[in-house]
């Protein structure tokens, strides 16, 4: 069963899908869907969960035969 959604776009865009499909409305409509539903899948636009740093990344991006790379050198 479909259920009808009103999207309010701005002009520029509206101008964009205009030239594009010129007028085939079922051509917009499958466009659109898709376009969802390759949101919803999760496709590679969606942002990749940040990694926080642990203390071994931290300890192994410091020069190890240099002293000048502070809090991490202690113990000399």
């Amino acid at each position: 069963m479909s259920k009808k959604v009103i999207l309010n776009i701005d002009h520029d865009l509206y101008q964009h899908l205009e030239q594009k499909f010129k007028g085939d409305e079922q051509g917009l409509e499958q466009f659109i869907i898709s376009a969802v539903r390759n949101q919803l899948t999760g496709s590679p636009a969606d942002p990749a969960p940040e990694k926080k740093d642990d203390l071994d990344s931290y300890l192994q991006n410091g020069s190890s035969g240099s002293r000048t790379y502070g809090v991490k050198g202690q113990g000399w």
